[in-house]
């Protein structure tokens, strides 16, 4: 449900409790371990917004079917990674955040979705080639269609050496890549709800 809200109205919604991965210490009142009792070092995600939106009419319409396709989902390839996204997103290990980590799910999460739903093929054989057509098949402007050239520089920089300094990734450049997913989700699994619902009619 919480996937299918995000994908239907293209926001950012995630679990009320954050993750709990806070360093935790004991404290005592001596060296020699008197009155021992354990204390947490808690950091606030920093990822919130100013403004909220309220949510409309159509965006729980839109929920609900959108829902009625993830919940037939055989396999988790695209709700997993989207979780762990949406975990990691939130994740605050005191000074250390894994924004990149969850940058690489959602991205992960955007190929599978485009290659096994919309461009029915194993394997994307030039990723930026075949994610503008498949955007194009659902429907994106050009304007966003362009956009994508900068979330795939994001990932080709984001490489798997530890002796190459990688630079940050920020909140802005996590929730592009997650709008590119929400978008092809929306577009592909509404129109999918609506044949169904044309079908029964029928």
């Amino acid at each position: 449900m919480l996937i299918a809200l995000n994908a239907a109205a293209l926001g950012c919604f995630y679990w009320f409790s954050d993750p709990w991965v806070h360093p935790v210490m004991t404290v005592t009142d001596d060296f020699a371990g008197a009155n021992p009792r354990s204390g947490a070092l808690v950091v606030t995600s920093n990822t919130t917004y100013e403004v909220l939106k309220p949510l409309e009419e159509q965006d729980i319409y839109n929920t609900a079917l959108i829902f009625g396709i993830i919940a037939r989902e055989a396999s988790n390839a695209i709700t997993g990674e989207y979780c762990r996204g949406l975990l990691l997103l939130r994740m605050n290990f005191y000074d250390i955040n894994f924004k990149r980590e969850a940058f690489l799910c959602f991205y992960r999460a955007l190929e599978h979705f485009v290659a096994a739903r919309i461009l029915n093929v194993p394997k994307l054989k030039n990723e930026l080639r075949d994610f503008k057509r498949a955007l194009a098949q659902v429907g994106a402007s050009q304007v966003l269609v362009d956009e994508l050239r900068e979330v795939y520089t994001i990932r080709s920089s984001q490489i798997a050496h530890s002796q190459v300094n990688q630079r940050e990734i920020t909140f802005d450049e996590v929730m592009k890549t997650k709008v590119f997913l929400d978008f092809v989700m929306h577009k592909t699994f509404k129109a999918q709800a609506n044949q169904m619902m044309e079908a029964h009619k029928s």
